[in-house]
């Protein structure tokens, strides 16, 4: 029974990593989108979001490393592959959509000042 209860410990742990490396990948890229219809607390709020949901992702990260550290096995499985997969996925993903909305803020004041000025 106590073999039992630690695999489901250990499909949970993993089934909550993908969640929040997921969540975080979700409001990371909808936060891009709230930017290219200009609305841009939106788009700050889902940035928040996502990076909330991505150090939960890390810190369920941290207690797989922990396991290993600690010299326990640590089973491989492909959900093991995919919920660690994610976790780097979703700090690209964060990474760029900070950049896209820099981008996207940028070429707005641009086309603010165009539209001001259409002699320059």
């Amino acid at each position: 029974m106590e073999k039992e209860a630690e695999g489901l410990d250990w499909e949970q742990t993993l089934f909550t990593t993908i969640l929040h490396a997921g969540n975080a990948r979700s409001a990371a890229r909808e936060a891009v989108e709230r930017a290219v219809a200009g609305e841009w607390e939106e788009a700050e709020r889902l940035l928040k979001e996502a990076d909330d949901e991505q150090v939960k992702a890390h810190q369920m990260e941290a207690k797989i490393l922990h396991t290993e550290a600690r010299g326990e096995q640590v089973p491989f499985s492909i959900l093991l592959v995919h919920a660690l997969d994610l976790v780097i996925l979703a700090g690209i993903e964060i990474d760029n959509a900070k950049e896209l909305l820099k981008l996207h803020r940028r070429v707005a004041a641009l086309e603010s000042e165009v539209r001001s000025d259409p002699d320059r």
